[in-house]
């Protein structure tokens, strides 16, 4: 596929994508699927894993969640944000959507899990209605939702949990959400950083000290770090 039949096809998915989420309604489903690359599906479990923490994480009244798998892709790197900034998955995603691969797109998210490292960002990247992230053999180690998660969805900034958010804030950018979607907030000597704004609430570069939710950004100097699976609640007033 040339360069300019892959930027239309993508153009077209992603005008569809914007129709349907105008005419939808508070009961329309919202489907997601996931697809691993080959080395990410080397580990027993990830699948239900992810499926288990989306199943909480987008679990909202205003849509019907629908979760389903992909099956696996073979890739050239399972460096995640490159498959997608320099193309390969968005490209793979059209082409599937075209009939010339053997890969059925979803409406709404399509997501690739790969066995990329979580040390060093980007370990992940969104577009609308496409998405990528490593982490495969950290989300196959989390332990379940109800074991790790606590009753206000705060869980500690251990890699595993790091990649489960990384991994909710991408499907975020799938969907039309942005960094300052994201808050943190100070509870007693910790302060906790909700999906979107994650990691850049400790990223002394990011220079928006305000979310859209009106709130700003807390110092982190001598707290501890801690990470909210919960999105916050202008990030979902924009979902809704």
């Amino acid at each position: 596929m040339n360069r300019r039949v892959f930027l239309g096809s993508v153009g077209s998915i992603a005008s569809l994508g914007t129709l349907a989420y105008a005419t939808r309604d508070s009961l329309e489903t919202l489907a997601v699927r996931i697809w691993l690359s080959e080395q990410a599906a080397s580990y027993e479990g990830v699948i239900d894993r992810i499926f288990d923490y989306l199943e909480n994480v987008l679990g909202f009244d205003h849509w019907t969640l629908e979760l389903s798998v992909g099956g696996t892709v073979s890739v050239s790197t399972e460096n995640a944000a490159r498959l997608t900034t320099r193309g390969e998955w968005p490209m793979a995603v059209a082409a599937g959507e075209l009939g010339q691969r053997n890969l059925e797109p979803v409406s709404d998210v399509n997501l690739l899990v790969t066995d990329g490292g979580m040390e060093e960002a980007p370990t992940g990247y969104g577009i609308p209605h496409i998405a990528s992230v490593g982490g495969a053999r950290q989300i196959a180690a989390l332990e379940p939702f109800d074991e790790l998660v606590d009753d206000d969805w705060v869980v500690p900034n251990t890699t595993p949990a790091r990649t489960i958010q990384v991994l909710a804030h991408e499907i975020g950018h799938a969907l039309g959400l942005e960094h300052d979607h994201g808050v943190a907030f100070r509870d007693g000597g910790a302060v906790i950083a909700t999906p979107m704004l994650s990691s850049y609430a400790w990223d002394p570069t990011y220079d928006t000290d305000r979310s859209r939710c009106g709130t700003i950004r807390p110092s982190t100097d001598g707290l501890e770090r801690k990470l909210s699976l919960a999105f916050s609640s202008c990030a979902r007033r924009e979902l809704e």
